[in-house]
């Protein structure tokens, strides 16, 4: 068993090596694993073509339901038309019971270069501030610096938690400044950029570091030693039980 110390561990997708991922069920399992120590979940919400956001990562439905049609090209109804491997696909205002307890949530918004900014913008505030979600510890974590800069001019939205995601050693050179720019709180990076004196450079910036996604034991420990904020992992019951 890991000891975890400082360090927050959430599970991946909910936790997508043990229970399918981002599906009401999965975030359920990894709710169950609150006592052992698990802090919350990470997952994905896609924009669909009549204004949903649907808890989904890819932005077609090939892998998980064995269809080539993309999300956005999809209403709500048709997308729930099918299932992923039995079981339905979820809108997010339907999620809150699935997460509450959890102490940190991270939520990623995808976008593609079809995103209608606007209307995303539009559904964020109805799905984050009127509704259940609107009292859960989220912060929307995202790779597009359009997306953050135009949350960052939303009035409604400027109060919730975000953090840049960064997976190149090209962005990382620039992340701190980047994030602050962008009125991040956080940044969530690719555990392979990651040693102990990026950590600590982001921490000169209080920016706190998620480590995404986490599944080796030694790695982990690593992490951990060097004070990393957050593991994002697939299979947090392996890792805790």
């Amino acid at each position: 068993m890991i000891d975890f110390k400082n360090t927050l561990l959430l599970g991946h997708r909910g936790a997508r090596g043990e229970a399918l991922e981002n599906t009401f069920s999965g975030f359920k399992y990894a709710q169950k694993l609150q006592p052992s120590g698990v802090a919350g979940v990470e997952f994905d919400v896609q924009f669909s073509r009549d204004g949903q956001l649907i808890v989904f990562h890819d932005d077609n439905l090939q892998r998980m339901c064995a269809q080539q049609s993309r999300i956005d090209q999809l209403s709500l109804i048709e997308i729930q038309r099918y299932l992923q491997f039995g079981q339905p696909i979820i809108a997010l205002p339907t999620i809150a019971p699935a997460l509450n307890g959890f102490s940190y949530i991270e939520l990623e918004v995808k976008t593609h270069n079809r995103t209608d900014y606007a209307k995303l913008t539009k559904a964020l505030i109805r799905d984050l501030i009127d509704s259940p979600l609107a009292s859960l510890p989220i912060v929307l974590t995202s790779f597009d610096i359009e997306l953050h800069a135009r949350l960052q001019r939303t009035t409604v939205l400027r109060h919730i938690a975000r953090g840049l995601l960064i997976r190149t050693p090209e962005s990382l050179a620039t992340a701190p400044n980047t994030a602050m720019q962008l009125g991040c709180t956080r940044l969530g990076i690719h555990y392979p950029l990651l040693n102990q004196e990026v950590i600590q450079y982001c921490h000169r910036y209080d920016l706190p570091v998620s480590a995404w996604t986490v599944n080796d034991i030694e790695t982990i420990k690593q992490l951990i030693a060097w004070q990393v904020d957050v593991i994002i992992t697939d299979y947090p019951c392996y890792l805790l039980c």
